[in-house]
């Protein structure tokens, strides 16, 4: 199956957690919900302003981190659509792929392949990156308060043995979504710096792209190279677009729910 692809151009335009581009994902549920019926696959590339705090979705944040010093240090906090851990976005790229559930194979292949795709981009620009391997490692950990970025997960992007992309999928009706972020530095431990806890912070491992390619590379040109890279490698025709009216109305509707300290805090 070769799903058309969409690729918004303008590179990768700046958004805030509960925007409809953002983690929270208004734009990414609507395309989402669009894949499936459409047979249609996006790639979409943005940044974050200011900087945000994600929560997987089904990760335990209410009384683990502290919501009044995110809010004293401009730091906006949502809670995503997908699984995972904590993941604090700034000075990054984040990603977002929708696209019909049977595009690629089951959900774990689907998943290495992205991150294939994304190593193979990043490799072509000169970055010494690979895939981790197994080693002992859960393919799908639990839920907990540490940072998405303290353990590189089997089939992961790495460099040194350190965690460049942290991604995460969620299939629903015959759909699927999987985003992730591409760190250019490494800001993560501002995430064990908002925990509420009397364990000692953890040591973040995790590396920006900027260690290991200089000069780094402007956003908007990493975006619109590994984009191309999707294209030839996934075999999907290369077209890149704006976002709709229809597209920007429903995630906006959308908006509301993300913004709601309910579903951010829920657990």
């Amino acid at each position: 199956m070769a799903p058309r692809a969409t690729w918004t151009s303008g590179g990768a335009p700046r958004t805030g957690g509960a925007e409809p581009s953002g983690a929270g994902g208004g734009r990414a549920r609507r395309h989402h919900r669009d894949s499936a019926r459409a047979g249609r696959a996006t790639l979409r590339f943005y940044r974050w302003e200011p900087g945000c705090l994600s929560f997987g979705r089904n990760q335990t944040a209410r009384g683990r981190y502290d919501a009044d010093e995110a809010a004293r240090r401009g730091i906006d906090v949502v809670r995503r659509p997908t699984g995972g851990r904590s993941v604090f976005h700034h000075r990054e790229l984040t990603y977002s792929v929708t696209a019909p559930a049977a595009a690629w194979g089951n959900l774990r292949q689907t998943y290495v392949l992205i991150n294939r795709v994304l190593a193979a981009g990043l490799a072509e620009m000169g970055a010494a990156v690979g895939l981790a391997g197994r080693s002992g490692a859960s393919e799908s950990p639990r839920p907990t308060v540490r940072t998405c970025f303290r353990d590189p997960l089997p089939g992961e992007v790495t460099a040194a043995g350190r965690k460049l992309v942290g991604s995460a999928q969620w299939r629903e009706r015959g759909s699927l979504l999987q985003h992730g972020s591409l760190l250019l530095h490494s800001d993560q431990a501002v995430v064990e710096e908002l925990r509420i806890g009397d364990s000692a912070r953890d040591t973040v491992p995790a590396i920006g792209l900027a260690e290991i390619l200089d000069p780094l590379p402007h956003p908007d040109v990493l975006a619109r190279k590994l984009s191309a890279t999707f294209g030839a490698a996934l075999g999907v025709p290369v077209r890149y677009d704006e976002l709709e009216n229809r597209e920007r109305a429903s995630a906006d509707r959308l908006r509301s729910r993300y913004e709601d300290a309910a579903w951010t805090w829920r657990r």
